[in-house]
């Protein structure tokens, strides 16, 4: 794993569990943002895989949680292009920087 992959995993592991603590504390008034702390959840989950198992299922289950978070955004009425810039930029870096290396990880 390359220097580079690994700070981006970091710094992206830091924000989304922050994220996560105040997609939380908003869902208590505001039941629909349950949707997004159980998609932080997994996505602390694939990152974890990634970083420090170095797992290709942990991409996977990044991905996949890239196309829910833009179905859900969509779906409480975010922005259809800042979604798709926000869903789509985060897996697209992360690939970037892994590629050099895929066959590192299992």
């Amino acid at each position: 794993m390359t220097k580079p992959l690994k700070i981006w995993l970091w710094i992206v592991l830091v924000l989304n569990v922050l994220s996560a603590c105040l997609a939380a504390a908003g869902a208590m008034t505001t039941p629909i943002l349950w949707a997004s702390v159980v998609l932080e959840a997994i996505l602390i989950l694939g990152v974890a895989l990634l970083l420090f198992r170095q797992r290709k299922m942990g991409f996977y289950i990044i991905c996949a949680v890239a196309v829910a978070t833009l179905i859900v955004n969509i779906a409480q009425g975010t922005n259809v292009a800042t979604s798709v810039l926000s869903s789509v930029l985060m897996p697209l870096i992360i690939y970037l920087l892994m590629r050099s290396t895929w066959n590192e990880f299992h």
